[in-house]
């Protein structure tokens, strides 16, 4: 196996690279390359993956370092099932596989009601819970901030009551020409909900 050098485009002669001579590639796994339909070289230059390692018969800890070491995609077939995407996904469990071969349905339209936090209710449902839980809370649900000051606020990128509790109130009170004392007493507020 060759790898071309700055030496080749000298004119000089390449060095010969083995496979041995790939980090984490030992005496067995050097084998499994040498009777792959790719060369090791094809590991340094990325246009291998981990699936296609696993495929040639590398064991799955080797081919899992070469692919961190070299930057290897996990498939160059991912397609647009994903149910089949999560199945090529190594390390997840059943029902994380589960989960991201739901998430192709419409889980945007289901109740949440009957969302459970244990894992053992719809997949979909759950997905929507989390979803629903997971978003931010409304910069609305801080004491005297009504849908008219929300609105001027977002202007200054406080859209959430997390971003009002961490917003600078001076530089808040500057941008909108608001009262220093009063958004200080906003961002006050926030935090006590968070």
């Amino acid at each position: 196996m060759r790898v071309v050098t700055e030496n080749d485009t000298i004119g000089r002669e390449a060095e010969t690279v083995h496979p041995t001579d790939i980090a984490f590639v030992g005496p067995a796994t050097a084998t499994v390359i040498e009777d792959a339909d790719f060369e090791g070289e094809a590991i340094q230059n990325r246009t291998v993956s981990y699936e296609m390692l696993r495929e040639a018969g590398v064991n799955p800890g080797v081919a899992g370092r070469l692919r961190k070491e070299h930057s290897l995609s996990w498939s160059f077939e991912s397609g647009n099932d994903l149910t089949d995407r999560s199945n090529k996904i190594r390390g997840l469990k059943d029902d994380e596989r589960a989960w991201i071969a739901a998430s192709s349905g419409d889980w945007e339209q289901q109740s949440t009601e009957t969302a459970t936090t244990d894992g053992s209710g719809d997949t979909e449902a759950e997905e929507a819970a989390w979803r629903d839980r997971s978003s931010p809370d409304p910069v609305t649900d801080v004491p005297e901030i009504d849908n008219q000051l929300a609105n001027e606020l977002a202007e200054a990128g406080i859209t959430s009551v997390r971003s009002m509790a961490i917003a600078d109130p001076e530089r808040v009170a500057d941008s909108l020409s608001f009262d220093f004392e009063r958004v200080n007493r906003w961002r006050n507020a926030a935090r006590d909900l968070l």
